[in-house]
């Protein structure tokens, strides 16, 4: 047995935009809070009907606490409506007042958003009191999301004599926050970063396998500075397997510079915990530095090939649609989608099936029916109706039946917005990789033409579309299937990619469980839902009215469906230790191939891989609840001695 030493640094933004992290960012190589806040007391979980009107003596009055004013500026975002194109407001701040114009022209990330700027002195902390009073004979609307607390809004009806917290908005029926947010451009209050999981005897090892043995110690520092009221906690948790289980794995501890686990660690994270009480400071981060002491016994073997790419994880989580969920059962049955997708030779060719069938359920879409309904984001719901040319039928309602169809095959899509539409992105096991699929693009009842961005053979996905735009890198970009003659002026490369300026994703593809949280007519006006997720780069600043940003690719584009194999070297030359790691949804279980011999399950992520005296091939893949089979990852040892 050897006394070994390892070491791994994280320095530069590429070390640290791999570790997960909210509210914080990584301009450059330093990792700082995030700069700009929004304040909410709700979520946009309303409809265009969940209104409160301000008129004559009927004033809207809303309340914001800051704990701590030290903004360098300040942003109130109030979603409004006027029925009037020259209608005025008076809004007034801790008593100071100014006037909002409403005018036709509107820009569409904005439109019922009309961001004003205050200046700073007029916040103060603790309490802050803004009223909304209609000028002449103008009707503002305000939306209000039914909630018993915080109780920050409400309504007077002479003039702000009196004030009312229940029953506010159109005939007295609404309780709850109007929509009104406040953004500050200071640092946010908290954030995080945590790595991912470091095989601890990997570092110690050299040939792409672990060593066999104790972790004896280990050392966790962070290069930290801490201006006054700021300050960072760094934390270290562990366990025997890659990936995080609350039944094997140890609690957050204070990491010191010397760790001695007393339990089996193999696999370590670590985290910082960024404060400020200080809006204009900051703790900046710029090394975390991990250092590991082992007896360990030298491998016998090492890896010689591999495609085993290391998981990405997304700082958030993604609620999929569950494998048992009844309603799924019901739209998969009722709507034959496995008929739809039987003629499919790949798993690729059966979206291109999917996304064709559920553009042809409308024959008059962007109608509103004939019961002027928006629908919610239900497949079956949205389905039922569009069968009888009830209701609306939209981009945003063709999206959200390709989710939740595909998600009811056992499939992993999303819905994804961006300017003045709505699409998907599906997981392809072929190209390995996210790739953007334009359902509803086509308005022409007579085409509809369903498509997807190719360039050089490679489907695109939304944030490659988005960078091809913003660096107006059109070359061998081609819109797949070549659009027929009708609509082919329509579907210019340029124009289509132009929609990707700004784009975001919803979180979930589970409506067909729960309708909420979300808003009950996503698309129908301009989007409000505080809890899409943006992307935002140097050519795309996030929205004031908005929360969840990042500039991290992974928080988007993280690894469903694909297995990542972990070898450690067991007491005997020729037996290895397997350990499999997967982001599957509904996962219930591995299939593992030896030698490219005929695949067997595996229901277990641990198991022993006895080698032959030459070449081995190890292959893995996830299968889901629906039976359907991940993408495969293949490592190829050689066992005997390493030299060096």
């Amino acid at each position: 047995m050897t006394l070994a030493h390892g070491t791994r640094v994280w320095r530069s933004r590429r070390d640290f935009v791999a570790c997960t992290g909210r509210g914080i960012s990584v301009p450059g190589d330093t990792v700082r809070l995030r700069r700009g806040v929004t304040v909410a007391d709700e979520m946009g979980n309303c409809s265009r009907n969940d209104r409160e009107e301000v008129f004559g003596l009927r004033q809207a009055r809303k309340i914001f606490y800051i704990p701590t004013t030290g903004a360098s500026r300040a942003l109130l975002c109030p979603y409004l409506l006027c029925d009037s194109d020259d209608g005025e407001m008076e809004v007034v701040v801790n008593g100071h007042a100014l006037r909002v114009c409403w005018t036709g022209d509107r820009d569409y990330w904005r439109d019922r958003w009309r961001p004003q700027e205050i200046p700073v002195d007029w916040l103060r902390s603790g309490r802050n009191e803004v009223t909304f009073k209609a000028v002449d004979d103008a009707v503002w609307t305000l939306l209000v999301e039914e909630s018993v607390q915080p109780r920050r809004s409400a309504v007077s009806e002479d003039g702000g004599q009196t004030w009312r917290t229940e029953s506010i908005g159109v005939n007295d029926r609404a309780r709850g926050e109007y929509m009104v947010r406040l953004w500050l451009d200071q640092y946010a209050e908290q954030g995080q970063i945590c790595s991912n999981a470091v095989d601890l005897l990997g570092l110690v090892t050299r040939g792409g396998i672990a060593a066999a043995g104790p972790v004896d110690a280990i050392r966790l520092s962070a290069d930290v500075r801490t201006p006054e009221g700021c300050n960072a906690a760094l934390e270290w948790r562990g366990g025997p397997c890659p990936a995080y289980c609350p039944k094997s794995w140890t609690a957050w501890a204070p990491a010191s510079d010397s760790i001695v686990p007393g339990v089996v660690v193999r696999f370590l994270q670590w985290r910082l915990v960024l404060r400020t009480d200080q809006p204009s400071k900051t703790p900046e981060v710029d090394a975390v530095s991990l250092t590991v002491t082992a007896g360990v016994e030298v491998p016998a073997a090492c890896i010689v090939g591999s495609e085993n790419p290391a998981l990405v994880r997304s700082s958030y989580r993604f609620s999929h649609l569950p494998a048992d969920s009844e309603r799924g059962r019901i739209l998969r049955e009722r709507w034959h989608l496995d008929e739809v997708i039987r003629p499919a030779r790949t798993e690729f060719e059966a979206f291109l099936h999917l996304r064709q069938w559920v553009r042809e359920q409308w024959e008059d879409g962007w109608n509103m029916g004939a019961i002027e309904f928006c629908p919610p984001w239900d497949a079956m719901v949205i389905l039922s109706l569009a069968s009888r040319k009830l209701s609306l039928g939209m981009c945003t309602h063709y999206a959200t039946v390709m989710s939740h169809c595909a998600a009811a095959l056992g499939f992993t899509a999303r819905t994804q917005i961006m300017r003045s539409h709505c699409i998907n992105e599906v997981w392809s096991n072929r190209h390995g990789k996210w790739v953007a699929m334009d359902v509803g693009g086509d308005s022409n009842d007579e085409t509809k033409f369903t498509y997807h961005f190719e360039r050089r053979g490679m489907p695109l996905s939304a944030l490659e579309a988005h960078r091809a735009w913003v660096e107006e890198d059109f070359a061998d970009v081609k819109i797949v299937p070549e659009p027929p003659p009708a609509v082919a002026g329509q579907f210019q490369v340029a124009k289509r990619l132009a929609l990707f300026e700004r784009f975001m994703i919803s979180l979930r593809n589970d409506e067909l469980e729960t309708m909420g949280p979300g808003e009950p007519e996503h698309g129908k006006v301009s989007y409000h839902f505080n809890r899409y997720l943006f992307w935002q780069d140097p050519d795309t600043t996030p929205l004031p009215w908005f929360s969840e940003h990042t500039e991290r690719p992974g928080d988007l584009y993280w690894t469903p469906n694909r297995a990542e194999i972990h070898l450690q070297q067991t007491d005997e030359p020729d037996l290895l230790r397997v350990l499999l790691d997967t982001e599957t949804a509904n996962f219930r279980g591995f299939e593992i191939s030896i030698d490219n011999g005929a695949w067997q399950e595996k229901g277990e992520a641990a198991f022993d891989w006895r080698l032959n005296p030459r070449v081995n091939t190890l292959s893995a893949r996830p299968v889901n609840a629906f039976g359907r089979r991940g993408a495969e990852s293949t490592v190829v040892v050689r066992a005997g001695d390493i030299s060096g």
